[in-house]
């Protein structure tokens, strides 16, 4: 039988199992289709989290049924803390180095760290909280106004 998966954030595929195939097993197609962590996936359908040790005939999964791919946050994707004491190291990429730079030139060098730290946490946050779909809209955007660059530079 087949079954679709779909992520939230619009892709999907198909995958091809048994009625006694485990949950896990779904997971580790998904992860070879959609490159998605096994680790990282919800799988729900009706509404309910599916477990891994379970199989599909016992939450009644049936041929053509479509579950719904939660993609849970990892530890590694989650904004690292920013202590004023990390923002005052000269181990900061350059962008965060250049800002803590211009922070200090208007503020206390207590302050600037703390903004800095305070800035870093609200901009990784902003970041994590993307989707696929957010981040093929900004890619799809920067080609558009590129080729619209070169085509005023050719015109």
């Amino acid at each position: 039988m087949h079954i679709s998966v779909k992520i939230l954030n619009g892709q999907e595929c198909t995958v091809a199992v048994s009625p006694s195939s485990l949950v896990s097993e779904v997971k580790e197609q998904v992860h070879n289709l959609l490159s998605v962590p096994v680790a990282e996936q919800k799988l729900l359908f009706r509404g309910k989290a599916l477990t891994d040790e379970k199989l599909l005939k016992d939450y009644d999964i049936q041929d053509g049924t479509k579950l719904t791919l939660v993609v849970k946050k990892s530890s590694r994707d989650s904004p690292s803390p920013c202590t004023p004491d990390l923002a005052s190291s000269t181990s900061l990429p350059p962008v965060w180095e250049k800002l803590h730079m211009f922070l200090r030139r208007h503020f206390r060098e207590k302050d600037a760290d703390l903004v800095l730290a305070e800035f870093r946490k609200n901009f990784e946050h902003g970041l994590s909280q993307l989707s696929l779909d957010d981040i093929d809209r900004l890619a799809a955007t920067k080609i558009r106004q590129q080729q619209e660059k070169i085509n005023l530079l050719f015109s």
